[in-house]
């Protein structure tokens, strides 16, 4: 790996079971082996240190490439799940709060407006107004991130 982490001696150093960490290695080679995913690489680290490194199966199925530790994949439609994860570890160490209003930490949204249907369904227009509530970094996280506005 281009980024070298120390590992542990054993997963118990750290906090973790080797018998739990051997049925996540067990299930991931049991999907290998179902063919459910061509291959997989799982890196588990605390404290620093790297409790688990495996990648079992193949990158390439057809042609038999191995998978490897250092592969590279697309992670197509994947920035709200990435950007989740390193939210929840701000707000882990208490320098986000998720249910403050977003324009606490982006001070253009505190004017925001939000586009409306007219009541009247016989007129098909849209007005823009206030949103009933603040956008909440909370809103943000949900996978439909306008709901509740």
């Amino acid at each position: 790996m281009a980024f070298e982490m120390p590992r542990a001696d054993k997963p118990e150093d750290v906090g973790f079971s080797s018998q739990r960490l051997q049925r996540i290695r067990d299930t991931l080679q049991a999907d290998v082996d179902k063919g459910i995913v061509p291959g997989a690489v799982m890196l588990i680290a605390r404290r620093g240190h790297i409790v688990s490194l495996d990648a079992p199966g193949y990158r390439d199925r057809e042609d038999g490439s191995v998978m490897t530790p250092d592969t590279i994949f697309r992670i197509a439609s994947m920035t709200k799940p990435v950007v989740s994860v390193a939210a929840m570890m701000l707000a882990e160490e208490g320098k986000l709060l998720i249910a403050e209003p977003v324009s606490r930490y982006i001070p253009a949204f505190a004017d925001l407006k939000v586009a409306t249907n007219s009541d009247d369904i016989t007129v098909k227009t849209l007005t823009v107004e206030p949103p009933r509530r603040q956008m909440t970094v909370q809103d943000l996280l949900r996978p439909t991130s306008q709901a509740g506005l």
